[in-house]
């Protein structure tokens, strides 16, 4: 279980969150919802341990974040910020190789399949379009092996079909106990295909 307690984070004079609790357990999808500022990409990474709260505690599992290293969190949570940007002319597959099969989630195979990638697997993730670059940004994620999925935007410049080819991916995390929680602005399309929606 993800359990946020009384945690308060500002990046300036004015609290971005404050006293704010939530817990996520495990087997669950959640959809992350609030207005533009409100603080969702921010929990985010408190949640991921690349921001610390000013007050209050977060723990996965029992686990307090704040003392675990990027090597110990990696199991805990698996993090898919909303971009990624991809520099070196590496292909697809050698991309999604950087995750060894011995960490790989169980769901590796699917999420490459149902993300469209199989196809795309010897052209090189620079010469991509947009959309295509996020769904190999997503499948790292997807791959790793981790009890929380953090997905930040992962519908954002997909198409119909993409949408409900990542919602078949995460149906399959929550059937085998794994947690998701995923940031986005289309919060009516997506609403009845989440088991809960957490507001800031």
């Amino acid at each position: 279980m993800i359990d946020i307690k009384a945690i308060s984070f500002s990046h300036s004079s004015d609290p971005l969150l404050a006293d704010f609790n939530a817990q996520i357990p495990l087997g669950e999808s959640v959809l992350l919802t609030g207005r533009n500022g409100a603080g969702k990409s921010t929990l985010l990474s408190l949640i991921a341990g690349s921001l610390k709260p000013h007050t209050g505690a977060i723990t996965i599992n029992g686990e307090d974040i704040s003392t675990k290293s990027a090597k110990e969190l990696a199991p805990l949570r698996s993090v898919a910020p909303q971009r990624r940007s991809f520099t070196l002319a590496y292909s697809v597959n050698e991309v999604l190789r950087f995750i060894p099969s011995k960490k790989r989630s169980p769901i590796a195979d699917l999420a490459i399949e149902k993300l469209g990638l199989e196809t795309l697997l010897e052209k090189k993730v620079t010469e991509l379009s947009l959309g295509q670059q996020q769904r190999v940004s997503l499948a790292l994620t997807l791959l790793q092996d981790a009890d929380f999925y953090l997905l930040d935007e992962p519908f954002s410049a997909q198409d119909t079909e993409s949408e409900k080819a990542i919602l078949e991916v995460i149906r399959a995390l929550v059937a085998l106990k794994r947690g998701v929680l995923v940031i986005s602005h289309k919060t009516d399309a997506l609403h009845s295909s989440f088991d809960r929606e957490l507001k800031l």
